[in-house]
């Protein structure tokens, strides 16, 4: 899930006392900079989702800034890394199995189906609309609305409260924990490294392949099947394995060619967005962020990238990351009646009204996710962390 644990000082050697990859098994410890990174990824996709596509004149700038979606694959990378982790620490337990599924369960179900009954019940019993086939709700119960929008090439509706189109991505990475704990459980480490690389290989060639079937490019079915979305998360089970091998070694965080493709990455990135040319960025992206999570566990305090994810203000909405994804967009027909409106009915424009709405709808969306994280969230995440 987009929010696994983060205690993986295992991983690496990521220590100022240098310590040996035995010794912090025996001791893992938090990384301040994946909850900085987890901040990046939220903050990115509320940008994207509270930009109001008619008060932007400008195309090519709407585009750009609306490229915040591709925190979803910064996501999808921060999870691979962590939950391949997870796997890899108990790869030999004999509560191997039950012990990740557990604590999946208590993370990211208390959460989803809380948001998902109150939209079902809203939309039964105060708007009376019966939403069948793709719009069912049984899809979002079976965690598989993105099987429903991929059969459908078109985000679901379903209620004129409430917006869940985005629990497409929780439905993807639960779908990867299906069978990815199988093939970490049996496939060695060393093969493991290869199957990653191969992944990332060949998930574009999975995207063309399936708009080939939608006739259509660009098509929601390649957007939103787990199969097309694994660039992102083999990237990140990529480093996992990468550091569980000592490979960092040989390619040292402060290494010149490691920044100069991550700027050549990020400038291909904007260019596409600029340009209106989005279709191949997919795998791209997944190796950008894959680069910049890289340099984030970069053993030296004083790294720029390091320090930037360190920064209190991102963990802190790192902390909150899931509460934040799940109401954004839940509450958008909210924000737009409560916030978007009232800015225009004011009279101070399109530019002010924008510059101004995306605060409050953040300050809204704020203000719940900090609710459901002491009230839902955190009793859930303490029994997560008792040991089985």
């Amino acid at each position: 899930m987009l929010f696994a644990s983060c205690r993986f000082a295992r991983l690496l050697k990521f220590h100022p006392n240098n310590k040996t990859v035995s010794e912090i098994n025996q001791r893992p410890a938090h990384i301040p900079a994946l909850d900085g990174v987890r901040g990046i990824a939220v903050l990115l996709v509320m940008l994207g989702h509270f930009l109001i596509r008619e008060w932007w004149t400008d195309p090519q700038w709407y585009a750009l800034l609306q490229g915040g979606w591709l925190g979803v694959d910064l996501f999808f990378v921060l999870s691979g890394f962590l939950i391949t982790g997870i796997l890899l620490d108990t790869k030999g337990r004999s509560n191997y199995w039950s012990n990740f599924y557990r604590r999946r369960i208590l993370r990211i179900f208390p959460l989803y189906y809380t948001v998902v009954i109150i939209t079902w019940f809203s939309t039964y019993f105060i708007e009376n609309q019966r939403p069948a086939g793709y719009d069912s709700f049984w899809w979002f119960f079976g965690f598989a609305p993105n099987i429903a929008i991929a059969l459908k090439n078109e985000w679901s509706w379903h209620s004129h409260i409430f917006n869940l189109n985005h629990l497409w991505s929780l439905a993807v990475e639960e779908q990867f924990y299906i069978f990815w704990p199988l093939i970490v459980r049996f496939v060695p480490i060393r093969y493991l490294l290869a199957l990653c690389a191969l992944l990332v290989y060949f998930s574009t060639g999975l995207r063309h392949w399936t708009d080939d079937l939608m006739h259509t490019s660009m098509s929601r079915a390649s957007y939103v099947l787990p199969y097309c979305r694994m660039d992102g998360l083999a990237a990140g089970s990529f480093l996992a394995v990468f550091f569980r091998l000592q490979l960092q070694h040989f390619i040292p965080f402060d290494k010149w060619i490691v920044r100069i493709l991550f700027c050549w990455m990020g400038y291909r990135i904007v260019d596409g967005l600029w340009n209106g040319n989005t279709q191949y960025l997919a795998t791209l992206t997944a190796l950008f962020f894959a680069s910049f999570l890289y340099l984030a566990l970069n053993q030296n305090p004083g790294a720029r990238v390091r320090r930037l994810c360190e920064n209190a203000f991102l963990r802190h909405l790192g902390k909150l990351s899931y509460g934040l994804y799940i109401f954004h967009q839940m509450f958008e027909y909210f924000w737009h009646d409560l916030f978007r409106d009232t800015l225009l009915e004011s009279g101070l424009g399109p530019v002010w009204s924008q510059i101004l709405y995306i605060p409050l709808a953040f300050a809204g969306t704020y203000l719940l996710a900090r609710i459901s994280w002491v009230v839902l969230e955190q009793p859930f995440l303490r029994l997560k962390q008792k040991r089985v």
